[in-house]
């Protein structure tokens, strides 16, 4: 991993870099004399070694003479493009042309007031380009491997291998008499799964991340009794590196079956050494098609592994069955049959606590000394079997058992996984997720070790961060922001991190890391000056490194007697800190001229004033202020002219000042704040809005904008048409009855987007209602509808929305027609209701046949205009959560739900009625997927019958 690492980082520094020098070169001709030589010359320079980075990347055996090698190439790059950024910053401070002169002798002046600055730069130039020849030369003179030569990742065989052993052992680990710890009740779902139906073959997959005990179940399922009139079968370990050959004889070495006596001569496999590949095809076909077979393939890395061996499978009508491990849900879907895939969950607390003291204490029991301590550790297990059985040794093997040491252990997992042999195996399996990652994704990985233990990494700002910092490589016709979204996809179908918040639609907008893949990736992050720390341990401050390129303090973190001055901090480009209750004492935000990417999402003690210093740092990128204590943005905030993201989301601040329309570059601009209802916040209220100045014309790169106060922005909602690469627009009106002329304006700014809007959220709460004369074009290409109160929109408006995936509409007072409209809608996924959106004499609310097709997610919150039923009847086949409020049940109640046939979780929230929650709890013990029913909420007054309280999630067998 630590080569692979080197070669991220520094391929991705000189990346940057290249298009920065590439850019000055094009743009400041007139600035460069005396330096354009030496510019184009270190540009030169850096791309032949860029090009033989890209050639590193496909190995990782490199001697650690080429490993320093690439760092000290990583180490120039930086040290150019913190001296490039340095002079376009102060060129900014003396434009090239004077407006008040002619363009000539504007120049001239310009030139004359940069030329101390170009000399200096011309210095600075000339050693960094003495600095890169002599890292060429170092290459030569060492007699550093050759690149291109190199056959590719030779050592993943046996870093495969030597893991591979440990992970082998888990199922005799995890036996306890009865059956596998955590995994009986597991092992009866895959055999139903294998036993299921009538299908000629079927393929199960199991899916999950490295140390779940996959091959554990896996095993289990193989030697299940439930599957013993199988008539041949085979278990075979495939991995990242597998020689085809050798697998093909090994499966069929196990699946023939020869008969006791049988002779040489008449051995079926007689002579199988010198078989050509060519032959096993038929050699399968041949011992397979009459049999019923059951076939493990362990391990399975790649869709081309699956298809190349799939094709020596025969389908015969003799139900034979195929379980695939893997890693990778890609891989999971190519090859189950109709979706059958077993997704891997960590182990509960009670049997993580079994398993692991049965290996330490040989029992199932704890001694009191070192009960708290554990607990400790088990946390950090998080459910992984592997992790348990791999500490719980390595503890097991200490003669005295002190808290102490073991409160030490747990601080220090991360170097330990590099210095004890019992753990380093497991660390070389949990690296080869990583290891297999194109090497464009390794360090966005790599980077979510800037955030705290058990932090929930938001999908939006972690992907606006990754572009900020320059990982994402531009493609053409995708933005950086959709291709980061694909990198996130990736991380999420390889389970090298754990899915969180889903959206309305199914996408996974949150997720979480393992806390040992956390220890890895923060121990090798700190190894190679990727990321540096500061948290609550004593020993996890950074050493050795002489400039610190990015920094993440945790909370409890403080540079107070850690040897920590300012030159240390000179040339940090990335600055993280969340939910940090106290202002580290060396931090002056002035001091960061270099700095990139500054995230201080809860931070409390952030201040005014500490915005003003802020608004100093004319390099900011990405600058997020959600859920800190700042109620003003000053007007400097205008100098920040490469900023792309501001994030005040959860502040005081009520309006942004003039200077915001400075920001010609800002693309995602988010205020406001919202209330969640339920935990998967799939109800949400927005509470607060902004006033935006004049001149927002000015901001055209504007993609993003939320919230909006029409009333306080009433001036500038004449310039809010003219934004035309605007795709997500969020507003909230609170204008009265007799003063609708404000919104009139915003519709006609509003109709001039009808092209470019993807989301759309309006509020309009108004003091009286009445109908009002709103047209409004349909935005064609509209995803996201959010409505609440009355904006007369047409009926088939929306059914000219062919792309809508996610409706909401709140007191719109909207007909019962609309229900037929969204209905017919092909790719709706999520339509939520809210306190009576719908205005209906219909007292019945039904879901017909082929209504809702694609429907994932439902939304009813208290809909009392359907007093008499709400019932599913052939509709919404594919609803898989519906979320209730319900404050008077219909006289006919909720019916159908048992039809809903892929139906996964019923959630209760706000007022709950008792006896409603009672009927969905016995529908859902009787239905195929047994759904989790979720209880968010209160009972109502009238329910004698106590509900359960919020914090409980109930399982229907379990109630």
């Amino acid at each position: 991993m630590e080569t692979a690492l080197v070669v991220s980082a520094s391929q991705g520094a000189v990346r940057i870099l290249l298009g920065k020098l590439g850019n000055i070169l094009a743009t400041k001709y007139a600035l460069l004399s005396g330096v354009r030589e030496e510019i184009q010359e270190l540009k030169d320079e850096l791309e032949s070694m860029t090009g033989c980075l890209r050639d590193l990347a496909d190995r990782d055996d490199h001697s650690q003479q080429t490993r320093i090698w690439m760092k000290q190439v990583r180490e120039v790059a930086f040290d150019a493009e913190d001296c490039i950024d340095k002079f376009c910053r102060h060129l900014g401070q003396h434009p090239g042309d004077d407006p008040g002169l002619a363009s000539y002798l504007g120049r001239i002046i310009s030139l004359l007031r940069t030329m101390g600055l170009r000399a200096k730069l011309a210095a600075e130039i000339t050693g960094l380009q003495s600095r890169a020849k002599g890292v060429s030369d170092r290459r030569v003179r060492y007699r550093l491997e050759d690149a291109a030569g190199a056959g590719p990742r030779s050592s993943s065989k046996s870093l495969h291998s030597s893991g591979y052993n440990l992970r082998r052992l888990l199922p005799s680990e995890l036996g306890g008499g009865s059956g596998l710890v955590g995994l009986d009740g597991r092992t009866n779902e895959v055999v139903g799964l294998l036993k299921c139906g009538e299908a000629p073959r079927r393929v199960v997959s199991i899916v999950g991340f490295g140390g779940l005990g996959k091959t554990t179940l896996a095993t289990a399922v193989y030697n299940s009794p439930e599957l013993c009139d199988i008539q041949c079968r085979a278990f075979v370990a495939v991995s990242q590196t597998y020689d085809l050959r050798s697998l093909l004889e090994s499966l069929l070495k196990q699946l023939v079956v020869v008969p006791a006596g049988t002779s040489d001569d008449n051995h079926p496999l007689r002579g199988i050494k010198t078989w050509g590949i060519t032959e096993f095809p038929d050699k399968y076909t041949k011992h397979l098609t009459d049999k019923r077979y059951l076939i493990v393939l362990d391990d399975v890395w790649t869709p081309a592994a699956w298809k190349y061996l799939n094709e020596y499978f025969p389908k015969n009508e003799k139900q034979s069955r195929i379980i695939v491990t893997t890693r990778t849900h890609d891989v999971a879907r190519n090859c189950s049959t109709h979706d059958q895939i077993y997704e891997m969950k960590h182990l509960e607390p009670e049997d993580s606590e079994k398993l692991f003291f049965r290996i330490v204490f040989e029992s199932d029991e704890c001694p009191d000394r070192l009960q708290e301590v554990s607990t400790a550790i088990l946390k950090k297990c998080n459910g992984l079997p592997l992790v348990i059985v791999s500490i719980g040794r390595m503890l097991a093997q200490r003669e005295n058992k002190i808290p102490a040491d073991w409160q030490k252990v747990c601080r220090r997992l991360g170097p330990e996984l590099e210095t004890n042999p019992t753990l380093e195996a497991m660390g070389r399996i949990l690296t080869l997720s990583y290891n297999d990652l194109p090497y464009n994704l390794k360090a966005c990985f790599l980077y979510l070790c800037a955030f705290p233990e058990d932090y929930e990494i938001k999908r939006g700002p972690l992907i606006r961060r990754w572009a900020a910092e320059g990982f994402i490589a531009a493609m053409r016709g995708l933005s950086l922001e959709e291709i980061g979204q694909n990198y996130f996809d990736e991380f999420i179908s390889r389970s090298l991190v754990t899915p969180g918040v889903i959206s309305d639609t199914g996408k996974v907008k949150s997720c979480k890391i393992h806390d040992i893949m956390m220890e890895v990736i923060t121990s090798k992050s700190v190894q190679e000056n990727f990321m540096s720390f500061l948290g609550s341990s004593e020993d996890n401050i950074t050493a050795g490194h002489d400039k610190i390129r990015r920094l993440s303090i945790h909370p409890g973190g403080t540079m107070e007697n850690k040897g920590f001055t300012s030159q240390y901090l000179t040339h940090t480009r990335s600055l993280t800190i969340i939910g940090s209750t106290q202002k580290p004492a060396a931090i002056t935000f002035s001091g960061f001229t270099l700095l990139r990417v500054l995230d201080l999402e809860g931070c409390l003690w952030l201040s005014n004033q500490d915005l003003k210093d802020i608004c100093k740092l004319s390099l900011l990128s990405y600058l997020s202020l959600r859920s800190t204590s700042i109620s003003e943005v000053p007007n400097a905030v205008g100098k920040l002219k490469e900023l792309v993201t501001l994030d005040v989301r959860g502040t005081s601040v009520a309006e942004f000042p003039r200077g915001i329309t400075k920001l010609q570059n800002l693309k995602h601009l988010m205020t406001g704040s919202y209330q969640y209802y339920t935990r998967s916040r799939s109800v949400k209220h927005l509470l607060t809005g902004v006033k935006l100045p004049r001149g927002l014309q000015n901001m055209c790169a504007l993609q993003r904008i939320s919230t909006i106060d029409i009333n306080k922005s009433f001036r500038s909602m004449d310039e809010l048409g003219d934004l035309s690469q605007l795709t997500r627009l969020y507003v909230v009106s609170h204008e009265a009855v007799e003063d609708t002329s404000r919104w009139e304006t915003f519709v006609k700014s509003l109709n001039k987007l009808s092209s470019s809007l993807r989301y759309l959220s309006i509020q309009r709460l108004k003091l009286a209602c009445q109908p009002t004369n709103d047209y409004i074009s349909p935005p064609l290409f509209l995803h996201s509808l959010h409505l609440c109160g009355r904006v007369s929109l047409p009926p088939n408006w929306f059914s000219s929305l062919s792309d809508l995936a996610s409706v909401s509409i709140r007191e719109t007072y909207f007909g019962a027609e609309l229900i037929e409209v969204l209905g017919k809608l092909p790719g709706l996924l999520s339509f939520k209701i809210y306190a009576s959106g719908i205005e209906s004499t219909e007292t019945r609310l039904c879901f017909e046949p082929d209504r809702f097709p694609q429907l994932k997610q439902l939304v009813l919150d208290n809909p009392s205009n359907f007093s008499e039923e709400i019932s599913f009847c052939g509709g919404a086949t594919n609803l898989e959560r519906l979320t209730l409020s319900i404050v008077k049940v219909p006289s006919r109640g909720i019916s159908g739900i048992n039809d809903l046939l892929k139906l996964r979780e019923v959630e209760f929230f706000g007022s709950i009625v008792q006896s409603l929650v009672n009927t969905v709890m016995a529908v859902a013990r009787e239905h195929q997927n047994h759904p989790r029913v979720t209880l968010e909420g209160q009972p109502t007054e009238d329910q004698s019958t106590i509900a359960q309280p919020m914090e409980d999630q109930l399982r229907p067998e379990a109630a």
